[in-house]
């Protein structure tokens, strides 16, 4: 029997918990130290607005704050942490009157998070974005962006398909990877990522050719059409024994114009390190970080942390207005 519509989208809703944290929000007054990023925004509080609401049950995987907030306080970032109703009262500004640089979005629920924003919500960060702000989107975070999403739940190859308000990124996301099945959420890995080495920002960045991102459930990208500034950071890589695999060399790290603003959206959680303590995440059940850490290929844990922080730090310090520089290593745990 094929599954009625109401039954996947109510599966769909279980799905995009916690990796996507695994594929969503009062305006909290926690606020990081460091320095103010570069790029006009005379009216700027701080570098990024952090989608975190207070309340549990909330599309956020408080996992994936917590190491994003610690990529922040290592690299100088300033934030505020924003929730629904702060966004759709006006909390991010737009042009000249933003507030914030960029707007990120962590992992957790894109369907709860697009459903707390609204079409009112959505309608303030579209108009923050093409005013000249910036959005970077992690796994659920960059999910809530697509206008459609195109969810294959149960691993057979069958993708129900359904829309959400903010529709940021015109096209369709795709997932999860047909070698990474859902799993109810409970199956995440270090998987094999394909860097274009070749884009300038991933050149600044020092990134190799290969490398490997904690994923868990994050989409791969198709434009239905030609996105203004479009570039491909990253490219899913199957493994050689795959038999479902679906989404192999697809887009899945992405960067493109939004008006005056610039989109950037993750498959992965790079901000999540498995293995170290500079993130300040120590994965817990549903998943075994012992177990993900040790289906690493030929790298080494340390080289895997450092890659993951890098083009996190790329994305961040161009949604800062910042040039892009090499992270040379992790700071002290």
């Amino acid at each position: 029997m094929v599954p009625s519509f109401a039954f996947l989208r109510a599966a769909a809703i279980s799905w995009i918990a916690v990796l996507c944290g695994l594929p969503a929000p009062a305006a909290a007054a926690a606020a990081g130290a460091g320095a103010r990023g570069g790029g006009s925004c005379p009216s700027c509080v701080a570098d990024f607005a952090l989608y975190d609401p207070a309340a549990e049950d909330d599309g956020v995987w408080e996992d994936d704050v917590t190491a994003l907030e610690s990529l922040f306080t290592a690299y100088g970032f300033t934030w505020q942490r924003v929730d629904a109703p702060a966004i759709a009262r006006g909390a991010l500004g737009s042009g000249k009157t933003r507030r914030f640089r960029a707007l990120i979005e962590p992992g957790g629920w894109a369907y709860t998070r697009d459903a707390s924003l609204g079409p009112a919500g959505a309608a303030r960060v579209r108009a923050f974005v093409s005013g000249g702000g910036n959005y970077v989107g992690f796994c659920a975070g960059a999910w809530a962006a697509v206008s459609t999403v195109r969810w294959d739940h149960y691993g057979t190859g069958w993708f129900s398909g359904y829309s959400y308000n903010l529709a940021l990124f015109n096209g369709s996301g795709w997932g999860p990877l047909g070698w990474v099945p859902w799993l109810d959420g409970t199956n995440a890995r270090l998987d094999e990522v394909a860097i274009d080495v070749g884009n300038p920002t991933m050149r600044a960045a020092g990134m190799p050719p290969r490398t490997r991102l904690l994923y868990g459930g994050g989409p791969w990208f198709e434009p239905w059409g030609r996105l203004p500034g479009w570039e491909v950071w990253a490219r899913a890589v199957a493994p050689d024994d795959a038999a479902n695999r679906a989404g192999e060399g697809r887009p899945t790290i992405v960067r493109y114009g939004y008006g005056k603003g610039v989109v950037i959206l993750f498959a992965y959680h790079p901000e999540v390190l498995v293995g170290s303590d500079a993130d300040h995440v120590s994965l817990g059940a549903p998943y075994d970080e012992a177990a993900i850490a040790a289906d690493r290929g030929d790298m080494t844990l340390e080289q895997i942390a450092l890659d993951s922080w890098n083009v996190a730090h790329a994305a961040l310090q161009l949604a800062a207005g910042r040039a892009v520089t090499p992270v040379i290593e992790l700071p002290p745990e």
